[in-house]
């Protein structure tokens, strides 16, 4: 009985820490604090959405998008009805978390494998997502809404048993998952070489064709509603840096380092065609694209998020593999299911001593009141301000002015004068400044010292010189330093 059992009950044991770990995001959908930084930040696109504003044209030039228009649109409708785009945007990060989990069981099955397999792949990705990427489900960013509409296409691609008419559905939803993040390249491109590889003329023509289409088509309406800005800002230039990169691609593969080696040598020792074979390429794929992108200023983790899914979606057709193997029986299985979730098993404690301590202890509530105590005191300061998190500027009802990331960056690459920011802080233009890092290279470091770029820069250091000399420390709060003209 026990071998009968064991992969059964791992499967079953890892899929309820799955959904405990996606209970956590859940729990805390309606929280009023900022999860990310980009919440605020795409909050103030959604409202210019709605409100009929161009989304590339803003009224200054330090506030830049640099992201499709889709998503703003699309949690915008959203956030009418629930009356709050932050909300809208997480409650749709949500909903795209479970399509993609559920195209990954979808998957599994369409590659032959059983039902509990099924259940293997799909709950991989639920706790792969939800245990490292903490902070972008249910969270108000566009990144997962992308992915949730690349998996249901590729679902569908894979499990239509030979119906070309699926194909236009397909380009359809691998165009809106491309026109709510650019980044989201690995299964569109995965999917194409199959097509123009291995398809038929039909095939070809209804793909490819339907694509090229709402490519033509969305490039049209863009260029009608938004101009050229949309490609200015699309194509802007930003920092790279290979050490950056070295660190996050290190950080991320040290994560899944199991489950790419799993998934890497049933690809190459299972020698088997179709749906297996696209996997395969598609982590390939993924995980090229990820190290290649690592480098630039404001990627994060998310960039990392189709190896996870590849990994995922590919678990159930490995456990089938082994399955088949002569002499392999349950525990082979079972193996097999903790290796691929052995970084996440290691990962963890951390993962829910967070749900605890925020849920249990209550911390999320205190964190929540020290944040809406920064709101009012932010807001009872009349006049424009500068803040690192834009959702604290967003809630205390201040206009959409200055994003650090977007400002320091048209600094750096010189598409704004040099003495911007410093120029607006020596001229007490803004009411209040609030500001969580600190400088990229501290006054006291040695020359030449090694040391660890940091993840984020979202000021200049010589804006630091210029606080300092212009504004004085008011108030330290949960969200970071309040500085008033001096």
């Amino acid at each position: 009985m026990i071998r009968t059992d064991a992969y059964k009950l791992s499967v079953t044991g890892l899929a309820i820490l799955a959904l405990g770990l996606f209970a956590y995001p859940c729990l805390r959908v309606g929280t009023a604090l900022e999860i990310d930084y980009n919440e605020g930040w795409n909050a103030y696109q959604q409202m210019r959405a709605m409100a009929g504003l161009s989304l590339y044209s803003a009224d200054t030039p330090l506030f830049v998008n640099n992201y499709p228009p889709l998503s703003f649109y699309l949690v915008g409708m959203l956030g009418r009805l629930t009356g709050d785009m932050v909300l809208a945007g997480r409650l749709l990060s949500l909903a795209a978390v479970a399509t993609i989990a559920l195209s990954a069981a979808l998957v599994a099955r369409a590659a032959g494998a059983r039902r509990i397999d099924a259940v293997l792949s799909g709950s991989a990705a639920l706790g792969m997502l939800s245990g490292f990427a903490t902070d972008y489900v249910g969270v108000n960013d566009p990144q997962l809404l992308a992915q949730g509409f690349l998996c249901a296409g590729f679902a569908l691609y894979v499990g239509g048993r030979g119906s070309a008419a699926r194909l236009p559905l397909v380009a359809l939803l691998f165009a809106a998952g491309l026109l709510c993040k650019h980044n989201v390249l690995a299964l569109p491109l995965v999917t194409t070489i199959h097509l123009v590889w291995r398809g038929s003329n039909r095939e070809r023509a209804l793909f490819l064709g339907t694509g090229l289409g709402l490519a033509a088509l969305a490039l049209l309406v863009i260029e009608a509603k938004f101009g050229s800005g949309f490609f200015k800002n699309l194509l802007a230039s930003r920092q790279y840096d290979p050490a950056r990169g070295v660190i996050l691609s290190t950080e991320m593969l040290d994560l899944l380092q199991a489950p790419i080696a799993v998934v890497g040598l049933f690809a190459l020792l299972g020698r088997q065609g179709g749906i297996a074979a696209k996997l395969g390429a598609y982590l390939a794929l993924s995980l090229l694209i990820a190290i290649g992108f690592s480098g630039g200023a404001g990627v994060d983790t998310n960039i990392f998020f189709d190896a996870m899914i590849a990994c995922a979606m590919a678990a159930g057709p490995a456990a089938a593999w082994v399955r088949a193997r002569p002499g392999a029986g349950p525990r082979a299985c079972a193996a097999l299911v903790l290796l691929i979730h052995a970084g996440l098993l290691f990962h963890m404690p951390i993962a829910l001593g967070r749900f605890a301590v925020d849920m249990a202890g209550g911390e999320l509530k205190e964190r929540e009141s020290l944040f809406l105590e920064d709101v009012a005191w932010l807001k009872a300061i009349p006049g424009p301000a500068i803040c690192e998190s834009l959702l604290l500027c967003l809630r205390a009802g201040k206009p959409m002015w200055i994003d650090g990331y977007s400002a320091t960056q048209a600094v750096i690459h010189g598409r704004v004068p040099a003495d911007t920011l410093t120029g607006l802080l020596a001229r007490h233009e803004a009411s209040a400044v609030q500001i969580t890092s600190r400088r990229a290279h501290p006054v006291d470091d040695p020359k030449g010292a090694q040391s660890i770029p940091p993840r984020f820069i979202n000021f200049p250091d010589d804006m630091f010189d210029e606080l300092d000399r212009s504004y004085a420390l008011s108030r330290t709060g949960i969200t970071g330093r309040f500085y008033l003209p001096r």
